[in-house]
Order: structure tokens, then sequence, then C-alpha cells
């Protein structure tokens, strides 16, 4: 089993794709650096700074009143964001003023649809391409059972996803560690209606951990559709496809009708489920965490039945 795990992930190091997505995801999080010394040139406001706990009060007195309007915006943001302010009120906990290799390091965590992306291609080419390519029947020859097979591709493509996440991290705390350094506060996180104070490096890991469970799901949907189709551009297209449209039409669907939790892509961000701001109303933790693992085995099961029945011979 390790030999073919190894077998898969020599293929993709092979590769040059492998390390021109590894250097866009590495040059992008460098260039996010950037970003964050334009703006902190920007010009500040005429008006003089207020103290941080009038901003912090006046902030709630605007919330509250649109929470008593009820007229617009997502109710659970501002919900989150009062308990926050409150928190710190209460605790004397002002916000933090030094940018700091943690709030690099977050603020780069978006590249992580970047990474799905990279993951999705390598997930939807991952059988696919063996019958494009015709490998696939070097592959049937060995004394091996299907399902290995199967499984050595699916488990090498969870290694390049740690791989490429790793990168994102590792190069991302290289640059703001030297521009930023690690002068830094305690991390407010808000979860089902409750503040918790953890250090910045365990919030970071635990935002990278849910962006990785995102990933893992569409790399598993991916990896279906390689295990279905044949055609490598077609199994790659489908997926991609799926990723820039799945999660929109199912927050529209979820605007008219409740039903629309129930798809796969309402059940994948669990940290705004974690934070009250699901993207379907009425979706909650344990809901998602059943639904995310009711298609986990679902796509899988439709992955192995398909390649281990699958007629090679045409």
């Amino acid at each position: 089993m390790i030999n073919l795990i190894k077998n898969e992930c020599i293929k993709w190091f092979k590769r040059p794709s492998f390390y021109v997505m590894s250097s866009i995801l590495v040059g992008l999080s460098v260039l996010g650096l950037v970003f964050v010394l334009l703006l902190d040139n920007m010009p500040s406001s005429a008006d003089g700074p207020l103290d941080w706990r009038q901003q912090l009060e006046s902030d709630n007195e605007t919330y509250s009143e649109i929470l008593e309007s009820n007229s617009f915006g997502d109710i659970s943001y501002y919900e989150r964001q009062i308990a926050l302010n409150e928190y710190r009120l209460e605790n004397n906990l002002p916000p933090t003023e030094n940018y700091s290799v943690w709030n690099f390091i977050e603020d780069n965590i978006g590249l992580s649809s970047i990474i799905t992306l990279f993951v999705i291609i390598i997930a939807g080419g991952m059988v696919a391409s063996e019958f494009s390519w015709g490998t696939i029947k070097l592959l049937m020859i060995r004394p091996i059972k299907r399902s290995k097979i199967l499984l050595s591709k699916y488990i090498a493509v969870l290694i390049f996803t740690f791989i490429f996440f790793s990168l994102l991290f590792v190069s991302s705390f290289i640059v703001g560690a030297i521009f930023f350094g690690f002068e830094s506060q305690p991390s407010l996180q808000y979860f089902n209606g409750e503040v918790f104070v953890w250090s910045p490096f365990a919030a970071i890991v635990f935002k990278l951990f849910l962006q990785s469970i995102a990933v893992m799901m569409y790399a598993t949907i991916a990896f279906m559709i390689s295990s279905v189709f044949r055609n490598n551009s077609l199994a790659i297209g489908i997926s991609i496809f799926l990723y820039f449209t799945g999660t929109t039409v199912t927050q529209l669907v979820g605007m008219k009708y409740e039903w629309a939790k129930f798809s796969p892509f309402a059940n994948i961000n669990f940290e705004s489920v974690i934070q009250g701001s699901p993207l379907v109303e009425g979706t909650t933790l344990l809901f998602s965490i059943v639904m995310f693992l009711l298609y986990f085995i679902v796509f899988h099961v439709i992955s192995f039945t398909v390649f281990t029945k699958r007629d090679i011979a045409a």
C-alpha cells in the first residue's frame, strides 16, 4: 500500500505542473505583503482617532440599532461583533494595534481557495488521466486489488492537500516574521454564542484545519467525478464548474427554500456555521457534520463501486 502511495506521489512530483502550482501559491502568499504595506501607507482619516473604548461602544450602538430594526444585513454577524466588543470592554482588552506575523497568516488563509482549485485539478485527473493516457491497463495487470489502487490515489490527493497548506503556512510565516514580528494579543473566537480566548497560533491552526476540511470535500467530489468519467479534461472541467457554481447556486436557492441546507455545498464551510453565519439559514453544526460525513461516504461508495466494476478492456 505504501509503495502504491509513493508511486502516485512520484507521478505528480515529476510533473512541472506541481511545481508551477507550488510557485503560484508561494508567490501569492508573498505578494500579500505588498497589499499590507500599501494599506499601511494609506492616509488616515482627517478626524482624530477615538479612544478604543469609545469606538467599540459606538460600534455596538450601531449594531444594536441594526438588530432592533432587523431591516438588512447578516444578523448573526452583528451579534458576533457585539459579543466580541463587549468582551474586550469587560476585560480591558483593546483591539490589536500592531500587525504581526499571525495577522499576516490569517489574511493569507484566503488563499485556500487557490489550494482548493489546485487540489481539484489533481483529484479530478487522478483516475481519469489513467484512462486518457492508456496507463490504466498497466495498473490493472498488477496483482493488487482495485480498491487498494483507488485508495492509494485518494491518499495521495490528501498528501498534496497537506503539502499545499504547509507551503502556504511556512511561506506566510517566514515573510510575516521578517517584516512584522511576533508581537500580538490573544485571539478572540466566537463560537455558538460564546467568546473564547485562544493563542494566535492555535487560532490560525484551527482556521487552517477548517479550511482543509472544505478542501477535502471538494477533493472528494472531484475524485468521484474522476472515477466515473474516463476523459481527463471532462472530469477536471466538471469538477471546477461545480466548485465555482455549487456554493453560489445553493445560497441563492437557500434564500427561498430551506431544503437547500441538504446540499453538500451548504455543509462545507464549517467556520461560518460555527460562527453562526451558515450558508443556508437553519443549518446547525451537528447537522453540517452529519451531512458532511454522509456525503463523504456516499461519494466514496460511488467512486469505489464504479472503479472496481468498470470494464477497462475498451
